[in-house]
């Protein structure tokens, strides 16, 4: 199990950024030691996991009823099905890796980690080139605008903390990060970009107290200074960055924060079902005269408001509190575990204001590392 283990995270590290057809071969794979190991703790009676993943565990079951009480409104039933596998990766996950961290060589666990150096260079290195050469003012990479720039701002702050904490090869890990972020810059995507900046203090913090204490202030100063231009800006430039509240995009998307409201309202148990929010969202401008009424086939354009409309104030409550749980379990241990996922927690709360980041690649990702960081976690503590 331990090779098909490997063989599924070579996949991962391979696709998250690059291909979504590359990353279903870690889906498929991952499933057989998932199914295992979480065999072998029904039957050992060892199925135990951290407050987190009994939360996420809750979730996945509220996410699961959500579905089944709203059937008849789902227009593709199995691709709502098929979001749930994503939770359950996260928490099964858990005693994959309890396993995986203790048997897999260093040799395999280093060529995981220069498979995803590689994927982030070649990465950053079309999204870059694409810029270059063609004719959209951003670039789109190769598994597009949105899940490359917010997937790539939530992990280049991982790869700086391992960086620092010289977790990785300078030689090799720092020119990684320069084409990495080179490629998440030109895709202009100002959510992600603000997610990064929001977590560079924490990186710099547990790195050195004092220089993150600093640098803090000065990344809030800067960020309260391209707010006032979002807020009272002219929105007269050319630069993405400084666009003001009222560009086209920001519209729309405030529109949907609006229906997305509503529709928790409407339905504040459960919700209209796990990423279901879209079935609902035309009536709702309709009859609530909304804004932006042409734009009727989308998510929410924010996590929290995406889990509330689909799966309830009920589903709401568990989502935070796995997340709150992950935060606490990860930031109390201390070392190198807290400097890797605290800054990639803030840059994905922060982020995940302004986009909905369980797309495949970036779910695959968030979830992988939970379940990696609270078996390290488990290990350490052992």
């Amino acid at each position: 199990m331990t090779k098909i283990t490997s063989a599924a995270l070579f996949f991962l590290a391979a696709g998250i950024l690059t291909s979504v057809s590359v990353l279903s071969a870690y889906q498929i794979l991952f499933a057989i030691p998932l199914a295992y190991y979480t065999f072998l703790a029904l039957k050992e009676k060892s199925f135990k996991l951290p407050t987190s993943g009994w939360f996420l565990l809750a979730f996945t079951a509220v996410a699961l009823l959500s579905l089944v009480t709203n059937f008849e409104l789902l227009s593709k039933p199995s691709k709502n099905f098929g979001r749930i596998k994503y939770f359950l990766f996260g928490v099964l996950g858990i005693f994959v890796f309890r396993v995986w961290l203790q048997e897999a060589t260093d040799k395999t666990k280093t060529f995981l980690i220069n498979t995803f150096f590689v994927s982030i260079v070649v990465a950053g290195v079309y999204a870059s080139y694409e810029y270059m050469t063609g004719e959209d003012n951003r670039a789109k990479g190769l598994t597009d605008t949105m899940r490359y720039g917010y997937g790539s701002a939530m992990i280049l702050l991982t790869l700086l903390s391992a960086i620092l904490k010289r977790f990785v090869s300078l030689r090799t890990a720092i020119p990684v990060f320069i084409i990495g972020f080179a490629g998440m810059y030109l895709t202009y995507t100002r959510g992600a970009l603000l997610g990064f900046l929001c977590g560079i203090p924490f990186v710099l913090y547990f790195y050195r107290a004092k220089l993150g204490l600093t640098l803090g202030g000065l990344a809030v100063l800067g960020v309260l200074g391209l707010g006032a231009v979002y807020l009272f800006g002219s929105g007269e430039h050319d630069s993405r960055f400084l666009t003001n509240k009222n560009n086209a995009s920001d519209v729309i998307r405030r529109s949907q924060w609006k229906a997305a409201f509503i529709a928790t309202q409407e339905r504040p148990i459960l919700g209209y079902g796990l990423s279901n929010f879209h079935s609902q969202l035309k009536r709702i401008k309709t009859q609530y005269d909304l804004g932006a009424k042409e734009y009727d086939d989308a998510h929410s354009h924010n996590l929290f408001l995406e889990i509330s409309s689909g799966t309830g104030l009920v589903g709401l409550f568990l989502f935070l509190g796995w997340l709150i749980t992950w935060a606490w379990e990860s930031f109390k241990t201390g070392g190198l575990t807290r400097a890797l996922v605290v800054p990639f927690g803030v840059a994905f709360v922060v982020s995940s204001q302004f986009e909905v980041t369980f797309d495949a690649n970036n779910a695959s990702m968030i979830f992988f590392l939970y379940a990696f960081s609270v078996s390290k976690l488990e290990l350490k503590g052992s």
